[in-house]
């Protein structure tokens, strides 16, 4: 099993307790008022919402699996393989959590402008890093340390998200994934969902 059942529990808990309330108090967009009124019977879970939804959920599953398999395959043990799925997964929600800020803007669009959302992260990333290098902590969570270069790469496997998610809200605001083409008049007021 690529994690067990406490890291998919504090998984749970980092990822959807303070970075969740954080983005409840994210900042109106600066484009607000240029864009198109949405539907008022139309709820939050339209339909592109939740192909964008299942395209992030999709790519953590399939990156993550890939990762630990990787990893078994390369001669690691369960142990690290499972902590740097552990790490690449709790990332991953972090980097969703930017991705997801705006549903037509890109992620990189004032990327820090919900400071209770960086506050939130940096704050989980630290928990992380406790659990991940005080003994007892790592024998609770079934964790191990990782070196420089196991980092490194999980840094650089954990932000593809980011790419996704934009691909994603490109193929909803040109209509790609509803199956037909946006039409000329919302291209200059694009709306991923």
């Amino acid at each position: 099993m690529p994690l067990n059942a406490v890291q998919i529990l504090y998984i749970n808990l980092a990822t959807d307790g303070l970075p969740a309330l954080a983005l409840a108090v994210d900042p109106a967009e600066d484009d607000l008022m240029r864009l198109p009124p949405r539907d008022p019977r139309g709820g939050i879970f339209s339909p592109a919402v939740v192909r964008l939804m299942v395209l992030g959920g999709a790519w953590s599953t399939i990156s993550n699996l890939t990762l630990f398999i990787g990893a078994r395959y390369l001669g690691y043990g369960d142990q690290a393989a499972m902590t740097m799925t552990f790490v690449s997964l709790v990332l991953i929600q972090f980097f969703k959590a930017y991705g997801y800020r705006s549903d037509h803007q890109h992620a990189l669009h004032r990327p820090f402008a919900n400071r209770w959302l960086n506050i939130a992260i940096l704050w989980e990333v630290a928990l992380m890093l406790l659990i991940l290098n005080i003994p007892f902590l790592q024998q609770a969570f079934s964790l191990t340390a990782l070196g420089r270069w196991e980092w490194i790469f999980i840094l650089f496997w954990s932000h593809t998200i980011l790419p996704v998610l934009e691909l994603g809200k490109w193929l909803e605001r040109s209509g790609i994934f509803a199956g037909h083409h946006a039409p000329a008049a919302a291209a200059s007021h694009p709306r991923s969902f």
